[in-house]
């Protein structure tokens, strides 16, 4: 056992595995030790698959967690490139302990970043996580000695069994719907059009050059990022537009009138759609979804239960997951009947079957979910300021008027007794503290953008001066 103690175990992991600048946080030394970290809880032995996206310092880390977990007595199986649900998916198929894959998925490109999967292929749980964090800051690994290294393999072809089994899974369509589809320069490019292509649809691809300067477009699927994916929607009088992220985990839709979908309006959506597919039961969403969703889940005949963002995944370790019909947040979608992980390309197929199943056009999926106002924003603070910056705010705003509830889950959100709400939290990979507000109509949603926008800047100011 070799033994590096170092004076205070560092927070590594985030809302979403690890994520940072490559030259100040997710360094190759960091890579190392997660990777060593790993092959000690599994007692130095099984397999651990790792894969990568396009990023252009996804490679070098790549590399080094495989010499990592070489050196720990894991066998390691590099899958290359791969979106990260298909690296999910691959651990179960190849039965493998575990995986890593290298991605900081809509994060700008001078960053990078590593998520952890069990051999379910769920994203490791905030205790799975901690127990690593202990390990690398404690510089507690057991390596192997040098005749039980580990082996170093190619591993089989995932991309194909993913295709395969996905296209199995949904019968061909009986509409030859036009689907355009912004792969973000990033891991979807020879995924989300083939299977689509293999299942009728007639598919126009952007964006589709995997590049790790991401030169299309910002990573994130947000309407800001997407105005000319829109434009081109309509343009081409498309049936439909689907936009990933660089790893393939994040889904936006776009109508057939080039219009950009509401985050909030997809998860309700899915949520009615799978409610409806698989009868009664558990939807979990975060803290920062609206209640449009409630409304939903409600009518369908559904209980909806929330959670921290980024942790849906952690009720599907409990014994009666089995009732949970989905888990979800913004751009993220994971139906545990598919797999347990995040998964944007499946998703995608999701909403075309139901639009070919439709006979109608592609905003008609959406009616009956309620439309309210919602603006989401953020303001730079550095990480040291976050909690401090956070205290002032949830100081204040446990003094607002008018309060149904108020839930401290994930940041700070207020529940109106309008049905109107605002959620502070702080980001979990990235230095910015984040605002989202919601109201019934556009005046009341203008004053919560007001209001809050001023609290956050004063608390960020109060900490600077503090600091």
């Amino acid at each position: 056992m070799t033994r590096l103690r170092r004076s205070q175990a560092p927070k590594l992991f985030g809302t979403a595995g690890i994520r940072g600048s490559v030259r100040d946080k997710v360094t190759e030394r960091l890579a190392l030790d997660l990777a060593r970290a790993l092959s000690t809880t599994l007692a130095n032995e099984g397999q651990v698959l790792v894969a990568s996206d396009c990023r252009t310092t996804s490679a070098e880390l790549r590399a080094t967690l495989l010499g990592g977990l070489l050196g720990g007595g894991i066998n390691a199986l590099d899958a290359g490139l791969l979106p990260t649900p298909v690296l999910a998916f691959g651990i179960r198929a190849v039965g493998a302990e575990a995986g890593i894959m290298v991605t900081a998925s809509h994060n700008p490109p001078q960053d990078n970043g590593m998520k952890c999967y069990s051999y379910e292929g769920r994203e490791y749980t905030p205790d799975e996580e901690e127990i690593l964090e202990r390990l690398i800051g404690e510089g507690q690994f057991t390596d192997a000695p040098w005749d039980r290294m580990g082996t170093l393999q190619k591993a089989p072809n995932i991309i194909d069994a993913y295709v395969d089994r996905l296209v199995d899974g949904m019968q061909t369509f009986q509409r030859r719907l036009k689907v355009v589809v912004d792969c973000a320069n990033g891991m979807t490019y020879n995924v989300t059009p083939l299977i689509l292509s293999q299942m009728g649809c007639e598919v126009i691809s952007l964006n589709a050059q995997p590049d790790g300067r991401f030169p299309g477009r910002l990573g994130e699927p947000s309407p800001a990022n997407l105005v000319t994916t829109c434009e081109f929607v309509r343009n081409v009088k498309a049936d439909l537009g689907i936009a990933h992220d660089g790893d393939g985990d994040r889904l936006a839709v776009i109508d057939e009138k080039g219009r950009y979908v509401n985050n909030d309006t997809v998860l309700a959506f899915f949520a009615r759609l799978l409610l409806e597919e698989n009868g009664p039961g558990r939807i979990v969403t975060t803290a920062d979804t609206s209640s449009r969703i409630d409304k939903v889940v409600s009518s369908a005949g559904g209980t909806l239960e929330r959670t921290r963002l980024g942790k849906t995944h952690v009720l599907l370790t409990q014994e009666d997951r089995a009732n949970i019909r989905l888990c979800c947040e913004p751009w993220k979608i994971i139906d545990p009947a598919w797999g347990f992980w995040g998964d944007a390309i499946y998703a995608a197929c999701k909403v075309v079957q139901a639009l070919d199943r439709s006979k109608a056009a592609a905003s008609a999926l959406f009616r009956g979910i309620p439309d309210y106002p919602q603006e989401r924003f953020f303001f730079r603070c550095p990480d040291e300021l976050k909690d401090a910056a956070m205290m002032k705010v949830s100081q204040a705003m446990t003094g607002e008027r008018g309060v149904r509830d108020i839930s401290t889950l994930d940041g700070v959100r207020v529940n109106f007794k309008d049905d109107s709400w605002t959620l502070i939290r702080k980001s979990g990979t990235e230095p910015k503290i984040r605002v989202y507000c919601e109201g019934p109509s556009p005046k009341r949603l203008r004053q919560l953008v007001s209001k809050s926008s001023a609290l956050v800047k004063k608390a960020i100011r109060t900490a600077q001066s503090k600091a």
